[in-house]
């Protein structure tokens, strides 16, 4: 399907603003922007897309601001990021990875623990493969994985579990040149009625700025190699949280799984790549497997 957008966001946008709102020197000197919300033990918490707005994660980090201190990082060229161009020289695996390390020195933190959702997953592995010592715990939310198999069926996943209507309406978003997000949204759903009752309306404020999801994942195919190879000798806590029903494939999981052996998995029955948006049984669940996680 042409154009099909890789991770998706909430269907209720509202402007969020942090307890705590300031930005860092990230790497290649860019200006990122930080938001904090709650107080106790810091959690890096990264969006997916790649170039989504990290609103759309706002039940994760009230859900756990009563425990512990959310720090959502606007990623380059999305939120407050933003980038003066955007090209392989401003986007790239080296400069995300950059401005983490930055991240956590600006923070004066010794480790860092980060909850990654589908892309934020990912980017959380590449941050991992390259600085092991300064990894406490990776939480994998429907997260991609670390080469781009998963890529091959992906897709497909999705487009299977939508209607003729659902793809009319794909059809004219591509043909207006817009983001389908809103016509693909029920295929990131076990349950259909959740995904029209959560769908969104407006994708003006759910991406950031234009073309970096296709540089970030040019590269993360071009540097899966490396990341293999480094991987397979990380030794970190990590666990991995999915919708069994997640289009991101079981399949996935195993890949996550063979390459980081003591990677711990919990699977959530009857949910699909957003557990906090599926039924409240899956909800609680979820909320529930991830307060674990971070203890």
């Amino acid at each position: 399907m042409k154009n099909l957008i890789l991770f998706i966001l909430l269907s209720v946008v509202k402007d969020t603003v942090g307890q705590k709102s300031y930005f860092i020197t990230g790497a290649a000197n860019v200006k990122l922007h930080v938001q904090e919300f709650g107080v106790g033990k810091p959690v890096v918490i990264l969006a997916g897309g790649p170039g989504l707005n990290a609103v759309y994660l706002e039940p994760i980090w009230e859900n756990l601001s009563g425990k512990f201190r959310c720090i959502v990082l606007d990623q380059r060229g999305t939120g407050n990021s933003r980038l003066a161009s955007i090209d392989a020289t401003t986007v790239n695996m080296k400069l995300y990875v950059g401005d983490l390390e930055a991240l956590r020195t600006s923070l004066n933190l010794e480790r860092l623990t980060i909850i990654g959702h589908s892309w934020g997953g990912m980017l959380s592995m590449e941050y991992a493969a390259r600085f092991p010592q300064r990894v406490e715990k990776l939480i994998l939310l429907g997260s991609g994985g670390p080469t781009s198999s998963f890529f091959a069926y992906f897709g497909d996943n999705i487009e299977m579990r939508l209607t003729a209507e659902d793809k009319r309406e794909v059809a004219l978003l591509d043909s207006l040149k817009r983001h389908n997000l809103i016509g693909v949204w029920p295929g990131y759903f076990y349950d259909r009625e959740r995904a029209m009752a959560t769908k969104p309306t407006n994708d003006s404020l759910l991406f950031g700025q234009p073309g970096v999801s296709d540089y970030a994942i040019k590269d993360y195919v071009a540097t899966q190699k490396d990341r293999v190879r480094l991987l397979e000798k990380f030794r970190g806590d990590v666990d991995l949280i999915q919708g069994r029903q997640d289009p991101i494939g079981a399949s996935t999981v195993c890949e996550i799984r063979d390459l980081i052996p003591q990677t711990r998995i919990h699977f959530i029955e009857k949910c699909g790549h957003l557990p906090w948006l599926e039924k409240d049984a899956q909800v609680k669940q979820f909320f529930d497997l991830l307060h674990k996680s971070l203890l």
